[in-house]
């Protein structure tokens, strides 16, 4: 089960130091991506290729889940319309075959083994997303508690080698505020372990941009589930989101 840490752009930028900070995660560290600030996101190139029609949004009855960074690079070429480093990932799998191979049958299992995956990914548009839900202090002009996994410069960044594709909420502010009265959330604020509330999103992925070195993938929430940690009093609650 792939987790995705949120963390500021500041902390975003010490979790990729291994691999080489503004070259791993959606929210963050070996998993998945990480939730942060849109600032540290790779600037717009002046010249992007024209981009295929948008197709019409998928009706999400079932969501991946577990997707590898890989996945992710996959889903954004085939939404973009880009052609993907086909040669570069067989050079890549390569090294997980065996070494008693000759060449040309070790070439010919590495490029089998990229056709596999990108046909079993590329058309995934409806997904599940494992995070934090990083929920604040409760707020009576919102009525109710702010989650800061859907604050609105939060994104999800996933890496490629020295892609970097960032997952962004269209419709985040709708998701954003978890609904309760003033009692309820001083209830919810005296147990202990709030503040390790994880979230399970579901969401519709709408849309893809090209950039520099890498792009943005945008989403929809369709609905979230709040789930509480193993001692906590808590009740899980399910919360379905409007467009």
């Amino acid at each position: 089960m792939r987790r995705i840490f949120l963390t500021s752009a500041a902390a975003l930028c010490i979790t990729l130091t291994t691999s080489g900070c503004g070259d791993k995660q959606a929210a963050g560290g070996t998993d998945a991506g990480t939730a942060t600030s849109a600032s540290s996101q790779p600037v717009t190139a002046a010249a992007q290729p024209a981009q295929p029609a948008a197709a019409p949004p998928a009706k999400c009855d079932s969501y991946t889940d577990d997707l590898t960074d890989r996945d992710w690079a996959i889903i954004y070429y085939a939404m973009t319309g880009l052609a993907p480093p086909r040669e570069k990932w067989a050079d890549e799998a390569l090294s997980g075959l065996d070494r008693g191979l000759g060449a040309e049958e070790a070439w010919k299992r590495a490029n089998a083994q990229v056709d596999t995956q990108w046909n079993a990914i590329k058309d995934v548009r409806c997904v599940t997303l494992r995070t934090r839900a990083d929920p604040k202090d409760y707020d009576p002009g919102l009525g109710g508690i702010p989650l800061g996994a859907f604050a609105p410069d939060a994104f999800y960044p996933f890496r490629d080698g020295a892609m970097q594709i960032a997952l962004k909420f269209r419709n985040a502010d709708k998701a954003r505020v978890w609904k309760m009265s003033a009692d309820k959330a001083a209830a919810l604020k005296a147990d202990s372990w709030l503040g390790n509330l994880g979230l399970v999103i579901r969401a519709r992925l709408v849309a893809s941009r090209p950039s520099g070195n890498g792009g943005t993938i945008e989403a929809e929430v369709v609905g979230f589930d709040l789930e509480p940690s193993e001692y906590s009093r808590i009740a899980r609650e399910t919360v379905t989101v409007q467009p």
